[in-house]
């Protein structure tokens, strides 16, 4: 099953239909020619619940499901993980389905356009709680509606007014914001808490109870289903039943709520098949990113479906690695942001040893990524006990499978990591409106920066974009290879069922034949088996003076690759010829940089160094470097910057929940620095 490897290389995708004008053929998984697109998985389940159910129709039910830290107080927990299997966690979620129904908490809500719903909203970080809300809504047919722990006001109440919610299952950490929204009146119909952690916060609960809000705690509604709900008949989610409302951020406007289906989501579990990974009964998968975004809810259903196990960070990131030292996982998914702060840090640990040391470090992982560019291999049985034991130890020691997704990973960042770590490393690609699914690449490949092709359960093709010169007829100028580029288009069982009560953004994203339209620009690589590498936007561009188009996130997307960067935003004024950039810098390269230049600073004076005219020039070489070694345009090099202060956040509204930055705000909030960086000589 999936793809196969060989000397020739791997086939990623075939073009399977005529070509038309102003677009590539339909391109497909080379299993899928002339087949109907996969709606059901290799386990035959169509939603989350039939893939909990059939876990224990199979045996499982005995197997650690899910395990976590318990806490000791306030933010300390336990030095091990405590395990609960598949059969615990299955009767937990059925007695809280029946406490909810019997309190009747998820009222039915009608939508004109979009149907009737049952909604339960989850405030709270990844947690036993919610998984058990989670799956005991889909045993009852409710949809869970995703709230972030790091939404902003103004997307909190548009949800609460769009959806009616009247439940919401919140962990105590939150209490304080959902307070100050019941008293401002921001919170609609909202009636019922299900509270977690209740101990942690109780004068806020009472102040809260004081407003009219119910206030149940988790254990109450599972202790009620359990006692009292032997009579109660559950109905469970149907393949066509919304599984999630996830509210997508965007970069303007109100969040638009994706509605994604069960069958949507079960239908693309079986993507890391495409990868060549197999699955061992000691896996241990570590889950960290948040369950309200949408990848992390198809790993989710994708671990849960094989009946394999979790183990859940404990609350905060800054725990990751202890986390992960205790647990000792197999298998993650993070984004490359995180990756990144991982490789500096052992960069940085590094500098400080001896130059002997250092040697030996960069000649151990020279070695490691020859053999693997050359024949695949990235484990090394002595190089790995003497020289990278203590690296892989950083994860547990166990490593063996990392999947990163939301944003291109630098290639020499990924043969670091897959040869540091001995641990396979493959990129994934997709939205919210295509489950995270669309594209996957093989394990085996020895190429990096591309996303390698589609699964069993959708199709895709590029649209031209004539105004910005991509078409389906792009030819490598310097080898003569066909390399067909245009936008992005999905079509098949993984799309969404359109954006809750919003018809016009629903006809905006999917045309009258089926196709998303994604906003990525791609290319295939015909020369490698057809895989796609996304290249740009198609929005988000703008023109400088001379007529030449630019396209920031891509800037942004190499520049983060700087030690300097912590975020960038870059911008273009359409009446000059170059590019500035506002930058949240790293403190602690900038101290260390300072402190070579024989200045003495720390974190809490750092900032009165970043109109340091060495530093910035510094800044700027490595920006150069980098543009160099990412084949940028002149004008696509920094001309001029200004050090930010203070960090792009949700709460100054610079950035979006999942940390893409608002460009029409930053352009205003940070208009007068950069009227500065252009007038100044």
């Amino acid at each position: 099953m999936g793809i196969t490897c060989s000397d020739v290389g791997i086939q990623y995708s075939v073009f399977c239909s005529e070509k038309k004008e102003g677009e590539t053929p339909i391109m497909r998984h080379p299993g899928m020619v002339n087949k109907e697109l996969q709606k059901v998985n290799r386990f035959g389940v169509r939603t989350t619940w039939e893939a909990m159910e059939n876990n224990l129709k199979t045996g499982k039910g005995n197997i650690n499901f899910v395990g976590y830290r318990k806490k000791i107080a306030k933010n300390t927990f336990e030095k091990k993980y405590t395990w609960l299997t598949y059969e615990y966690i299955y009767n937990t979620c059925i007695n809280f389905a029946k406490g909810v129904e019997l309190l009747k908490l998820c009222p039915l809500f009608h939508s004109k356009i979009s149907g009737d719903f049952k909604f339960l909203g989850i405030y709270a970080k990844n947690r036993i709680e919610w998984i058990v809300a989670y799956l005991g809504s889909h045993a009852n047919n409710a949809t869970v509606v995703t709230i972030y722990d790091t939404l902003g006001e103004k997307a909190m109440e548009y949800i609460f007014r769009q959806t009616e919610l009247e439940t919401i299952l919140i962990e105590a950490c939150n209490l304080a914001n959902i307070a100050k929204l019941i008293k401002e009146k921001k919170t609609n119909k909202l009636k019922n808490l299900i509270v977690t952690d209740s101990e942690d916060e109780p004068e806020i609960l009472q102040e809260i109870k004081t407003l009219g809000i119910n206030v149940y705690t988790y254990d109450e509604i599972i202790e009620k289903g359990k006692t009292e709900g032997k009579d109660i008949e559950l109905s469970p989610a149907k393949p066509e039943s919304i599984c999630t409302i996830c509210y997508t951020s965007g970069t303007t406007g109100n969040p638009k709520g994706a509605m994604v289906s069960h069958e949507a989501l079960e239908s693309t579990i079986d993507c890391m098949d495409h990868t060549g990974f197999e699955y061992f009964k000691d896996d241990i998968y570590l889950s960290f990113l948040p369950y309200a975004h949408i990848m992390e809810t198809l790993i989710f259903a994708l671990i849960m479906t094989h009946g394999r196990t979790f183990a859940l960070y404990s609350g905060n990131p800054r725990n990751l690695v202890e986390d992960a030292q205790i647990c000792r996982p197999t298998i993650m998914t993070s984004v490359p942001r995180v990756f990144q702060r991982i490789h500096n840090e052992i960069k940085k640990n590094l500098a400080k040893e001896s130059k002997l040391t250092q040697n030996i470090f960069n000649m151990a992982l020279n070695k490691k990524i020859k053999d693997f560019k050359e024949n695949g291999i990235i484990t090394n049985p002595f190089l790995d006990t003497i020289v990278f034991r203590k690296i892989r130890n950083i994860l547990g020691g166990r490593m063996r499978f990392m999947l990163v997704g939301a944003a291109p990973i630098d290639p020499e960042l990924m043969n670091f990591l897959q040869c540091a770590f001995s641990c396979k490393i493959v990129e994934g690609y997709g939205q919210t409106e295509d489950c995270a699914g669309v594209l996957i690449s093989s394990q085996y490949d020895r190429v990096c920066q591309h996303l390698g092709g589609p699964g069993y359960n959708s199709e895709i093709k590029l649209v031209d974009i004539e105004d910005l010169d991509y078409r389906s007829t792009d030819v490598d100028p310097k080898t003569g290879i066909s390399h067909p580029r245009g936008e992005l288009c999905v079509r098949g069982p993984l799309l969404f069922k359109g954006y809750l009560d919003d018809q016009e953004n629903t006809d905006k994203a999917i045309d009258k034949d089926g196709w998303l339209h994604t906003g990525d620009v791609a290319m295939v690589l015909t020369e490698h088996g057809n895989a796609i590498r996304v290249i740009d936007r198609v929005k988000n561009i703008f023109k400088l003076q001379q007529g030449e188009y630019v396209a920031p996130e891509k800037i942004e997307n190499a520049l983060m690759d700087s030690p300097y960067v912590e975020q960038i935003f870059v911008y273009g004024d359409s009446l000059q010829n170059y590019l500035v950039a506002i930058i949240v810098p790293n403190k602690s390269h900038v101290i260390d940089f300072l402190k070579n230049k024989g200045i003495n600073c720390n974190n809490d004076n750092c900032k009165d160094y970043f109109e340091n005219e060495e530093l910035k020039k510094d800044i700027l070489k490595k920006f150069e470097t980098i543009g160099e070694k990412s084949d940028f345009k002149g004008f696509e090099i920094i001309k001029k910057i200004y050090l930010s202060p203070e960090p792009f956040t949700v709460e100054n509204d610079l950035c979006t929940p999942t940390l893409k930055i608002r460009r029409h705000v930053a352009k205003k909030y940070f208009s007068d620095k950069l009227k500065e960086l252009y007038n100044s000589n």
